[in-house]
């Protein structure tokens, strides 16, 4: 089975976590940005605390303990994370009603729509689950992921167990967004904040996972490896069908001469808004930042054509443009009609790139007539 370890960046917060193991805090919240590994650092110390027969500071892979980790039906574990973000599990028998290892009714969440928050009733669960002793007589492991997700109701119900935290329990929490957590979680918290990968770090491990062209995908992905692979939470983008990607960004390198037309025949009738949208956004702020700084972030392969039209964007027109993409992105779960959606944001750029040339050209016919 999957013996999970550290990853090279996370070598030292690792040595760190080791040494406070004999007396571990009850509650920690690793913090940093998206797609560097917290979840799989969280993950790899879980497996190691219920590891039964560790090596060398690390879990073993063979023990009963890793396999019933690795198959999501730990006893000892519990998940707090919303449940469209639950891990799979192939091994729950619906006809009971109850997926034990993950505390939520196993029925009654293949008919409702998996929700974006946790909610009081999960936190009613693993209170239950912390009343009694531990099934393998080792320490209780609780993932809050993410430690943002918690509704008001939730936050307060799971206050009162990180006030008074029962025996042999640590919960281990992560977050994207440590501001976004209720003050009242992280002061109960022990905070570790996730170190980045250097671009090297990051470079090598995405070869060593079979992924091409790494350097550009890192790039395209902000700099976050797990973005591409998993682990964290997996980006946006790099959800996009690849035809689609490719498609997208041959439309938005046409700039101010594409048109509605190419659009409508372009983009095909089933499309995921999320991930099409993110890239638009990702473009918008490479045209910015070329513009204003001289550098291109996310498509670096495209460095030569964005300088290109970046010499003829009006900067404000354009941030406009991303503060229209960011309310789109935040409908993108359930829009009326995908395709429309991503058309229309193409069409406002077509307008964007277009008024902004308009707007130049009589700022050049008055320096001709001088």
């Amino acid at each position: 089975m999957e013996r999970l370890t550290p990853l090279a960046w996370q070598r030292e917060l690792w040595e760190q976590l080791l040494a406070w193991r004999p007396r571990l805090p009850h509650a920690l919240l690793v913090h940093g940005t998206r797609g560097i590994g917290k979840r799989h650092l969280i993950k790899a110390f879980s497996q190691l605390l219920l590891c039964e027969s560790s090596v060398d500071d690390m879990p073993c892979g063979h023990c009963a303990g890793c396999h019933l980790l690795a198959a999501d039906n730990h006893p000892d574990l519990r998940w707090l994370t919303p449940a469209a973000q639950m891990p799979a599990r192939t091994d729950v028998d619906e006809s009971a009603g109850e997926s034990p290892a993950l505390g939520i009714n196993a029925r009654s969440s293949t008919v409702a729509k998996p929700g974006r928050e946790i909610v009081i009733d999960q936190v009613r669960k693993t209170s239950d689950f912390l009343s009694v002793t531990s099934h393998r007589g080792g320490r209780r492991v609780v993932l809050l992921i993410p430690a943002e997700a918690l509704n008001d109701a939730a936050a307060n119900a799971l206050l009162k167990m990180l006030e008074e935290p029962p025996p042999a329990t640590i919960f281990l929490a992560v977050t994207d967004d440590l501001d976004a957590v209720l003050a009242t979680i992280r002061s109960r918290c022990l905070l570790l904040r996730s170190p980045i990968p250097t671009a090297l770090q990051a470079i090598d491990w995405l070869q060593s996972q079979g992924v091409s062209d790494a350097s550009a995908k890192l790039a395209e992905a902000g700099g976050a490896p797990m973005g591409l692979v998993g682990g964290d939470r997996v980006d946006d983008a790099q959800n996009l069908d690849p035809a689609l990607r490719e498609v997208l960004l041959k439309l938005l390198l046409r700039g101010a001469a594409l048109t509605g037309a190419e659009v409508a025949s372009s983009i095909p009738k089933e499309v995921a808004v999320a991930p099409a949208i993110r890239l638009l956004q990702r473009w918008g702020w490479d045209l910015l930042a070329e513009r204003l700084g001289g550098r291109v972030r996310y498509y670096p392969t495209y460095q030569r054509q964005v300088a290109n039209l970046a010499r003829t964007i009006e900067p404000s027109r354009v941030a406009d443009w991303a503060a229209t993409l960011v309310q789109i992105q935040a409908t993108s779960d359930h829009p009326l009609n995908a395709r429309l959606v991503v058309e229309s944001a193409l069409v406002d750029y077509i307008d964007t790139m277009r008024n902004a040339i308009r707007k130049r050209e009589p700022m050049r016919m008055e320096r001709l007539n001088r």
